[in-house]
Parts: C-alpha cells; sequence; structure tokens
C-alpha cells in the first residue's frame, strides 16, 4: 500500500491573480515544480504567441493565468510543460443516467479517472475567475479540468478515444493544430450554461486531442461528444429518447468515429460492456449504487490498479446534477471514504494522506481486439 497527498483549493479572482497565486501555492514543492517547468525554452516566441492567440479565443483567461503563474515562479511561459501537453490520460469511464432510471429522479453521472498516482495532481477545488462562472473539480496540469460541473448545473467529463494524444513518445501525433481535453473541459465550465451550449461550443473549437466527451444538467439532457483527428459526431439523450442512459470508456462508439477508430483495447471493450450489462438488468439507480460499481475491481467492475501503466483509478466520482454536488472517493478505495462536495462549500487550501494500492497487470495490458 503507498500513500498519495491529495489538494483542496479555493481560487478566485482575475485569471492573472489565480495563476500567480498558483504560482506561489506550489513554488515551495520541488516535484511539483518538476512536472510545470523545463529548464529550457520548449518553443519559440512566435509558437507561445499562436498558441495564446488560440487561448484568447477558446480558453479566454488561460493566458493571463499562465502569465500569472511563470511570473510567481520565476519562468518564462516559453518554459511551462502545459504548453508542450505532455500528460498521459489512457483510462476513464463514464455514465450518464437520465431521472426516468434513477430512484429520486435526479440525473446521476458516474466517473473513474485512470493515471499515474505519482504524475497527476491529485487536486480538488473551487475557481472563480472574475466574469465566468464558477465551478468545482479536478485539476489537470494545474490550469486544465479533467471533470467538473459548474454553477448553472452543466457537468462535464471525459474519456480518451483510442491511444492519447500528445507531443511526446509513445503518444499518438496530433493530426490537427488544437487544444488538449483539460483546456477544453475549462473552457467548456466557465464558459456554458447547458448542454445546447457546450455542444455548440465543442463544434467550434479547434481540438488536437482524440476525447469522448460528456456533458450533462439539470434539464435532464445528455451528450457524448466524440473527436478523432478533427473529425467530430455526436449523441443526445433526453426524456424523449428511447435510451435513456449513455456511457463511455476508452474507445470510439458512434458510428462515424468508429469508422476512424476501429481499434479497441480489451481492457476498454470489457469496461464498455460490464456498463452495458449492469445498466441492462438495473431498476432504479441511485448514487450508491453507483458508488458501489465504480469501486469493483476489474475485470469484474471498474476499478484499476495498474499506476505503473498509468492505468491506475486516482478518484471515483458520482455527481448529482440535480443537486449541483459530487461524491469523491480517491484511489478506488472504500477504506478512503466518499466525501460531498458543493460549489456553496468552503474549500480551505488543505491536504490530506490517502492510500493508493498499486499492482501490476496480470494479462496483457496492451491486447487489442
Amino acid at each position: 500500500m503507498e500513500k498519495a497527498t491529495v489538494n483542496l483549493y479555493e481560487l478566485a479572482g482575475s485569471s492573472y491573480e489565480i495563476g500567480y497565486h498558483l504560482g506561489k501555492k506550489v513554488a515551495g514543492n520541488p516535484q511539483f515544480m518538476q512536472t510545470q517547468q523545463s529548464a529550457t525554452d520548449i518553443f519559440t516566441d512566435a509558437q507561445v504567441a499562436q498558441m495564446n492567440e488560440m487561448f484568447d479565443r477558446y480558453c479566454p483567461g488561460l493566458s493571463d493565468e499562465l502569465r500569472g503563474f511563470a511570473a510567481a515562479v520565476g519562468a518564462s511561459e516559453k518554459q511551462l510543460y502545459y504548453y508542450a501537453g505532455t500528460c498521459l490520460t489512457p483510462g476513464c469511464s463514464l455514465i450518464a443516467v437520465l431521472p426516468s432510471l434513477t430512484e429520486d429522479g435526479h440525473v446521476l453521472v458516474a466517473r473513474n479517472y485512470e493515471f499515474s498516482h505519482k504524475m497527476d495532481d491529485f487536486s480538488f477545488g473551487r475557481t472563480k475567475v472574475n466574469g465566468r462562472y464558477a465551478h468545482i473539480g479536478s485539476s489537470s496540469m494545474l490550469f486544465g479540468r479533467s471533470e467538473g460541473i459548474n454553477e448553472h448545473g452543466l457537468m462535464v467529463g471525459q474519456t480518451s478515444c483510442g491511444l492519447p494524444v500528445g507531443n511526446f513518445e509513445p503518444m499518438r501525433k496530433p493530426a490537427v493544430a488544437g487544444l488538449q481535453f483539460w483546456a477544453v473541459i475549462r473552457s467548456l465550465l466557465e464558459n456554458c450554461k447547458d448542454v445546447d451550449e457546450a455542444v455548440r461550443s465543442v463544434l467550434d473549437m479547434p481540438i488536437a486531442y482524440n476525447i469522448n466527451l460528456m456533458f450533462a444538467d439539470k434539464t435532464g439532457k445528455a451528450v457524448l461528444f466524440e473527436t478523432f483527428d478533427g473529425a467530430k459526431e455526436y449523441k443526445q439523450i433526453d426524456a424523449s429518447t428511447a435510451e435513456q442512459y449513455v456511457h463511455s470508456t476508452n474507445h470510439a462508439h458512434l458510428p462515424k468515429t468508429k469508422q476512424l477508430c476501429s481499434m479497441v483495447m480489451e481492457h476498454s471493450a470489457c469496461r464498455y460492456d460490464y456498463i452495458s450489462k449492469y445498466m441492462a438488468q438495473a431498476d432504479k439507480i441511485t448514487a450508491d449504487d453507483l458508488k458501489a460499481l465504480l469501486l469493483v475491481e476489474y475485470p469484474n467492475g471498474l476499478c484499476c490498479r495498474w499506476y505503473d501503466e498509468f492505468f491506475g483509478t486516482v478518484r471515483s466520482m458520482v455527481f448529482d446534477v440535480t443537486a449541483g454536488t459530487v461524491e469523491l472517493c480517491w484511489g478506488g478505495l472504500a477504506e478512503n471514504g466518499w466525501t460531498t462536495y458543493s460549489l456553496g462549500d468552503n474549500f480551505e487550501d488543505k491536504s490530506q494522506i490517502v492510500n493508493i494500492q498499486s499492482e501490476q497487470p496480470t494479462f496483457d495490458f496492451g491486447r487489442i481486439l
């Protein structure tokens, strides 16, 4: 059994002020700083200017936040790893369930997020940038978000679609110039009120990462949105559709996307089928049902322990979209406990120690069906 330090945070103010606060917060943590700053410039001034121009259009405020962070840690923008997009995210499972299938008539979303316990931020908190929607969620590369819910009740999460996309080996090279998933999710949480606005926004965004995005809101709508090498496709469910839940693991699920990305890893298919079978026999779903579902270990469930393979369950989450809350369990271990958060909570900066149970896979982890 290993240990990990979880960080809760509160970020408020202008974009520059939030970035500066982040910089001061992590400046005294050498390990954290190594994941954020290179000793040499990664990009040219022209490349940084081009990326900032894209951020300014699709992720307003992000460029100022990065400038504030760089000023706080005494670095140039060119030295920040955030621009390089070095994070690997091959895992994750998502399920959105509409009111007709839930016991209390609420919209529920369940999520497991897999990564390395040595490289993830292990941070969760509330962010309120002046002039943008407040949200709670988990940070990725400090400035990005891997999932969250905002003040209007829009929930956004993601799973990777096929091999992770990035600028370094062994990742798949980007086919188009665009944004990584953590920038997309944060932009949606800060600028969109509901599923309809989120769909319009991502249809307009240049997205380089191949992702399956999940949106859900208080009106009882949910959308699975997939993008692969720049191509985009989505499916919406609501009270009028035959399907009353939608789920996603780490391969393409929609017709056009499947034609472009036919590769399916065995562990992704196994988790997807597990969810399908569970939902087929389920009656009225509760949040407790979904919490139990998330913590059952693979291959009989969704929880994974292969942290050295960048595929260990970092956090399990159940969003009550209707109530605007999220229940969170770190490390996929019930012994770490479930904690409920909402936007109205007091998020004072603090840390806690949680257990991580890392194991080696007993099967061919990279097997493709």
